[in-house]
């Protein structure tokens, strides 16, 4: 008897490439997220793209790693994480390393903040509910922007 499984999101063991066509390697993404469960959902739709995956568990956390010269290539953040009112979290960040693409997790309770995503520094904005394949599409469009 041949057992089906579903094998969109499993590993090609022959070429090292996850079936769903990202790969990352080489990446390094800080999440932002203060709720371990939340962290833990985006960890598990991210992992197999192959990029290093690092936690901040607060604002003050992420500012530290990143004025320690710690360098990342995406910022994903918990939009209603405490101590983010008006977003003045992000611009903090983007003085610090302007170059780096931020991604705002907004939940459905903060849509008043998602509106001033875009002006303090977030290149994109995405609710908490999304789906595996819009988040990893939109991290793939963050690392290799389409012209």
């Amino acid at each position: 008897m041949v057992k089906l499984t579903d094998t969109r999101f499993s590993m090609d063991r022959r070429i090292d490439v996850p079936q769903h066509g990202f790969n990352w390697r080489g990446k390094r993404i800080l999440i932002v997220e203060d709720d371990y469960a939340n962290y833990l959902f985006f960890h598990e739709m991210l992992a197999d793209a192959q990029a290093c995956l690092i936690r901040a568990v607060s604002l003050q956390e992420a500012y530290d790693m990143l004025s320690e010269v710690t360098m990342f290539d995406l910022l994903l953040i918990n939009n209603s994480i405490p101590g983010n009112e008006n977003c003045r979290s992000v611009k903090k960040m983007k003085l610090l390393w302007p170059g780096l693409r931020i991604i705002a997790i907004a939940g459905c309770e903060s849509r008043e903040r998602h509106a001033r995503c875009h002006p303090c520094g977030c290149d994109a904005v995405i609710d908490h509910h999304v789906d595996s394949f819009e988040m990893l599409t939109l991290v793939n469009e963050m690392f290799f922007p389409v012209n």
